[in-house]
């Protein structure tokens, strides 16, 4: 389980780790260009829609839910008929879903609403609600998972390692986060879950001297440089990526919904 030094250093490579990552294989080769558009032109339009009308309904649309797919895809396991049931959803379903999303008086309801969708399980429905709320509400990544799972076992219960993506699951899974970030004091759990992603890619696809910063020399190099980052640093690591916009609104403060 990577501590909070190890995952402050994989946070300030998340650039390289994305770029692995999208090399890694054929079906994530646009990842980055999906990155781009998932925290860059699609979160400024979704919190245009939000803050013109709180309660619009029309928070995304139909294609682009079928491109946070893509995106979802491209960064984890690649399934391509969920790509072909997500664009099977008619409009008028989608309005419904998001209709009862944001009228929902809890979390977990939010996530059911989005979950009648096709091909939208509590993960791809994780990914709208981070899009939608990223410091309070995680993307339930494979990543982030595994570290909760270790987390759990380690504390004697939980499931030894097993990932289920069920509504139970995705509630122990986001308390989990939400503590973690209380705990370490990340800016949001939004920023959590990239340091836990990136850390998780560097170890599998990075080389030796990758993989020894991490896991070994991190104590030396990431704790002499915590003090000095600012909370500024999800959005100077995302700003690294060319053409990439940083994230102001990762970290905004809004009402709860």
């Amino acid at each position: 389980m990577p501590s909070k030094e190890q995952l402050d250093l994989a946070l300030s490579r998340y650039p390289a780790a994305l770029a692995l990552r999208a090399a890694a294989s054929k079906s994530s080769t646009d990842l980055v260009a999906l990155y781009q558009w998932y925290r860059g032109a699609l979160r400024t339009a979704v919190h245009e829609r939000i803050e013109n009308d709180e309660k619009s309904e029309q928070r995304i649309t139909l294609d682009e839910l079928k491109r946070v797919m893509d995106w979802k895809l491209a960064r984890g396991k690649f399934r391509p008929r969920l790509q072909a049931l997500i664009a099977s959803n008619p409009p008028s379903t989608l309005a419904s879903a998001l209709s009862r999303c944001t009228s929902a008086s809890s979390p977990r309801a939010r996530l059911e609403a989005l979950c009648t969708l096709k091909a939208v399980g509590p993960a791809t429905a994780s990914a709208l609600l981070a899009l939608f709320e990223p410091a309070q509400e995680p993307f339930m990544s494979d990543e982030a998972m595994e570290f909760v799972n270790a987390r759990s076992a380690g504390a004697g219960g939980g499931a030894g390692g097993k990932k289920e993506y069920t509504f139970k699951a995705w509630e122990a899974f986001r308390a989990d986060m939400l503590q973690r970030k209380q705990d370490e004091r990340w800016e949001s759990v939004e920023e959590l879950e990239m340091a836990l992603w990136s850390w998780a890619v560097l170890c599998k696809y990075g080389g030796s001297e990758e993989k020894e910063g991490l896991q070994g020399d991190v104590e030396q190099g990431a704790q002499k440089d915590a003090p000095t980052r600012s909370k500024k640093r999800s959005s100077e690591t995302v700003a690294a990526l060319e053409d990439t916009p940083s994230l102001p609104l990762a970290t905004k403060k809004r009402k709860s919904r």
